[in-house]
């Protein structure tokens, strides 16, 4: 398993002078647009919000309820 910790992304930006006030995408939606086929109802095209200590965190799914992208700005 691999942990991905916000602070050191944040760690990466500032010496290219990227600031603390950032938006990052983390995206699992196939570039190709391939879909998984497996639907799941209760998650289709729904959309989560909740606060983290790094701001607003927003969790996508997509038409098929699959897991699209997570937003934190």
């Amino acid at each position: 398993m691999t942990e991905i910790h916000i602070s050191e992304i944040v760690k990466q930006f500032k010496p290219k002078g990227i600031d603390d006030d950032f938006f990052l995408e983390i995206s699992f939606a196939d570039p190709k647009g391939t879909k998984s086929g497996i639907i799941d109802h209760q998650y289709k095209n729904a959309v989560i919000t909740t606060d983290c200590p790094y701001g607003g965190v927003t969790i996508l799914f997509d038409d098929e309820g699959q897991l699209k992208s997570i937003e934190i700005c």
